[in-house]
């Protein structure tokens, strides 16, 4: 029960993922971004649609993906459920050669995780989360072909992923040198000025700090700056209020 929570927490933080590779892409996507996360979802899509010829492959596989995903996570409308599944088949790469076709698998990937959950289907929970365990496996043997924010953004995704999965249930793991070094790691990219880095960073920081970390005063404060920059994300207000009856 405690493994599917913090891998939802995963997930969630996970869906916040993209990077620039140029200016029109950064402004284009962190506007597309930010909409997603007011839940302004009819103005993030017709932005999307407008942008898109502009944007990279990259893009337009994770903006179309996490654009989906909220308007089912919203309505659980059959209609945005047929949508997501198809969209998420269409995703789906053959071959994952290059260090980029990873990432973008992981992406999908994700939110096949994710869309799993809900579904209660197990066997392909399964099947997605190993995918993912090997293709951060596999990039962590190559050399990036990204610098500054980018590379920062996908060791966020592996430090989420590896602060999770190696949470042993039955020690006393809290305060292991390591997990506290990842919490460090992270701190410094919640201080970024990158928009969708401290977006992930924040959240992760909050979940981790409320339910993994007993330090609820801690994981409130990243709420704070959550809800404050997304102040109509009902998601964030409600995890905010959960936080807060725990202090």
């Amino acid at each position: 029960m405690i493994r599917r929570v913090l891998f939802s927490i995963f997930l969630v933080c996970f869906s916040f993922s993209t990077w620039a590779n140029s200016a029109n892409n950064d402004s284009i996507a962190n506007r597309v971004f930010t909409l997603i996360y007011q839940q302004n979802l009819s103005e993030a899509e017709k932005t999307f649609t407008n942008g898109k010829d502009e944007l990279s492959e990259f893009y337009r596989t994770f903006l179309n993906l996490d654009l989906h995903w909220w308007k089912y996570r919203t309505t659980y409308s059959k209609e945005n459920s047929d949508k997501l599944d198809e969209l998420i088949d269409a995703s789906l790469l053959p071959e994952t050669e290059t260090y980029e076709q990873k990432m973008r698998q992981i992406i999908v990937r994700s939110y096949q995780l994710r869309y799993d959950k809900k579904k209660f289907n197990i066997f392909g929970m399964l099947s997605a989360r190993s995918d993912i365990r090997d293709l951060i496996a596999a990039i962590e043997k190559e050399d990036p072909p990204f610098t500054g924010d980018e590379q920062k953004l996908f060791e966020s995704y592996v430090i989420m992923y590896q602060y999770i999965e190696n949470i042993n249930f039955f020690a006393n793991a809290k305060k292991s040198e390591a997990r506290e070094k990842k919490l460090k790691r992270m701190e410094k990219f919640a201080s970024e000025d990158n928009v969708i880095l401290t977006t992930v960073a924040d959240f992760f920081l909050a979940r981790m700090y409320q339910k993994i970390e007993d330090k609820p005063e801690v994981g409130l404060q990243h709420f704070k700056i959550l809800t404050k920059k997304y102040p109509t994300n009902k998601t964030f207000a409600e995890y905010q209020a959960e936080c807060e009856e725990n202090i």
